[in-house]
């Protein structure tokens, strides 16, 4: 018989991960402009949130951690796209992200300034 003293917590981390990527608004409005925009430079996220480099480098970066995001750089740019999802957890949390944006007036801005403002500064 196992105790969960002796289970380990290993198996929790990639979703444990996952979670936390969607524990801040600015993630969930960067997230989210990616989804909707099937790739982003990183010179489009700042003017559509208003957020300076720094905070969206340190944004981006946990998200790419978590395994969400993917990138591709073109000369200075970098364009981020979100990655295929590997398992049933990033399925059902990418799945979260759709119904949040779904009822979030911010959320669905956003899309519509990113639309308005395609390309690269």
């Amino acid at each position: 018989m196992t105790t969960t003293a002796s289970i380990s917590e290993a198996s929790l981390q990639a979703p444990s991960q996952l979670i936390n990527a969607l524990a801040d608004p600015a993630r969930l409005r960067i997230l989210n402009l990616i989804k909707h925009g099937g790739e982003v430079c990183n010179c489009q996220i700042g003017p559509v949130t208003g957020y300076i480099p720094s905070k969206i480098s340190r944004h981006l970066s946990l998200l790419k951690q978590a395994g969400l995001l993917g990138e591709r750089r073109e000369g200075t740019f970098i364009h981020y796209q979100i990655n295929r999802p590997s398992s049933l957890v990033m399925r059902r949390t990418l799945a979260l992200l759709d119904a949040v944006a779904a009822a979030d007036p911010r959320l669905q801005a956003d899309c519509v300034l990113l639309d308005e403002a395609r390309g690269c500064a």
